[in-house]
């Protein structure tokens, strides 16, 4: 038995194992590190960060254990280092199954956060144990065939890693058609992505003229951004075609540059020219599950003219691809790049890297705003986070008190003196967390006229029509059970609001109508 037991955990083959695996521990784990706060927060602060300190240290004393074995040191086999070993051994192992189980518990919606920052990791984590490999470990080995095979294989991964970083690798392509985005300002910003940086630019001809706009902020084309965002004038882009492109920037310099293939896509038709009667479909909390929603919608049918998205599209925005995936691809699936869309920010798109980039992603000057569906009036209200500013999941980056104390004073002054029929779409039903502001807001909403309020943000589904402000909580992911996904369509008539909510197996769960108020 102690034979096995030192075969098992001490021999250099088992050593050489278990390095390998706190090594990969170290990776996942700091790749999974956004969970760290909620460690934290059951344990102490810095729980996890001291943890992840002493694996470190667990690596290293495995790898300078695995360093004697191959050179038969004595000490190696001592019975104090044996046991520190197995306590390296068994703080990998943990790491490991940490990092996995931090995925499988929010059912792989983090996963893209996780990928964003493994990519981040992974050049330092290649270089730190490739070099302690071949500085420490490679003249050790005995096979001269084996030593061949991994230097011609370390010699192709050079070349190619060479080769990718003067020249592009794979072919230029979008991978979103394009999503037009209400501002709220007056224009339009067509927003669409491609799997490299380049220069994006519309296309469309308008009295008369031929116009090609390009994304660019005073007069400097965008070109190092994988989402392309062109703000067009709302009369010009209205009733018409349009068409959109990108240029490969290979390398962008001081002086010169290298450009690669231009691509243009199919032509669109845009209708924003609406009838009395406007069907709007409304989504909330997809939460990564794009498909899941999608199938809701499609059995609401496709007789929409308009979309409102209402936020929390992703746990976080840790990446521009997380945008591209979550909001561009998902908002250009539904609208096909033919219909307006109005975007309202929820919660967990103010965390991650890419929150504070959101807004000039979107062509959007601010998250709350006033528009207009055709003949009706829409308000736009950002609630922003769920929890007080100090709250250690925002990790001392928020100052959003203040931001919606700036919005309801917004608010405040908005009037509607012909009594027009006004819709509010805000992620939160309460609007603010601070109990003064969010009373200060829904009386003011309801002090106007406002017909209808339609929120998300609780995952459940429910029209609430029995206070002077009629509320559409708008399902989401696992509103209607776990896996389910409600989506809604609201039917804008002179007469009355119509609200019909589906999830995803096709059930009717909310059919009812109200009247507006005037």
């Amino acid at each position: 038995m102690k034979d096995k037991i030192e075969k098992l955990l001490f021999s250099t083959k088992s050593l050489a194992f278990f390095t390998a695996l706190s090594a990969l521990g170290l990776l996942l784990s700091y790749s999974v590190r956004y969970g760290y706060v909620f460690v934290d927060t059951a344990l102490f602060e810095n729980a996890s960060f001291i943890f992840y300190l002493f694996s470190i240290l667990c690596t290293a004393y495995l790898f300078v254990m695995l360093c004697m074995k191959l050179k038969n040191k004595s000490c190696a086999k001592s019975k104090l280092m044996n046991f520190f070993a197995v306590i390296c051994e068994v703080a990998g192992f943990l790491l490991v199954i940490y990092s996995l189980i931090a995925v499988i518990t929010d059912r792989g919606m983090s996963i893209a956060s996780a990928r964003a920052l493994l990519e981040k990791a992974l050049p330092i984590w290649c270089a730190v144990f490739g070099g302690a490999f071949f500085i420490f470990i490679f003249p050790q080995l005995k096979s001269v065939k084996f030593k061949k095979a991994i230097s011609v294989v370390s010699v192709c991964v050079l070349l190619f890693l060479t080769y990718a970083s003067l020249f592009p690798v794979v072919p230029y392509s979008f991978t979103s058609g394009p999503a037009v985005f209400d501002d709220g300002n007056g224009s339009y910003s067509v927003v669409f992505s491609t799997n490299d940086k380049g220069t994006g630019f519309i296309d469309y001809t308008y009295d008369g003229k031929e116009i090609r706009i390009y994304d660019e902020n005073n007069g400097r084309k965008n070109g190092q951004s994988i989402i392309h965002t062109v703000k067009v004038p709302k009369e010009q882009l209205s009733q018409n075609t349009y068409k959109v492109g990108s240029t490969r920037v290979i390398d962008e310099l001081s002086y010169g540059g290298r450009l690669g293939k231009t691509i243009e896509s199919e032509t669109y038709t845009f209708n924003d020219s609406f009838g009395e009667n406007i069907n709007v479909l409304s989504v909330s909390d997809w939460h990564t599950f794009n498909k899941k929603a999608e199938l809701a919608t499609e059995k609401l049918g496709d007789e929409y003219q308009a979309v409102v998205l209402l936020g929390d599209c992703a746990p976080g925005l840790m990446s521009d691809r997380d945008v591209v995936d979550y909001i561009l691809k998902f908002a250009s699936d539904l609208t096909k790049g033919t219909m307006p869309i109005i975007y309202t920010r929820g919660n967990h798109e103010t965390r991650g890297t890419e929150a504070i980039k959101l807004a000039d992603y979107l062509g959007m000057d601010s998250f709350y705003f006033t528009t207009s569906i055709g003949d009706y009036d829409i308000i736009v209200l950002d609630s922003c986070e769920d929890k007080e500013d100090s709250h250690p999941e925002y990790g001392g980056m928020v100052d959003y008190k203040q931001y919606r104390t700036e919005m309801v004073n917004w608010l405040n002054g908005i009037e509607n003196d012909d009594n027009d029929k006004t819709i509010v779409f805000s992620h939160s039903k309460e609007i603010c967390i601070e109990e003064d502001l969010s009373d200060s807001a829904l009386h003011k909403i309801q002090s106007i006229n406002t017909s209808l309020l339609v929120s998300g943000h609780e995952h459940i589904y429910n029209f609430d029509n029995s206070g002077s402000l009629p509320t559409l909580v708008d399902g989401g992911i696992d509103s209607n059970g776990n896996g389910t996904y409600v989506a809604s369509l609201i039917k804008l008539s002179p007469n009355h609001i119509e609200i019909l909510c589906i999830d995803n197996d096709g059930n009717n769960v909310v059919n009812d109508n109200i009247e507006w108020k005037n």
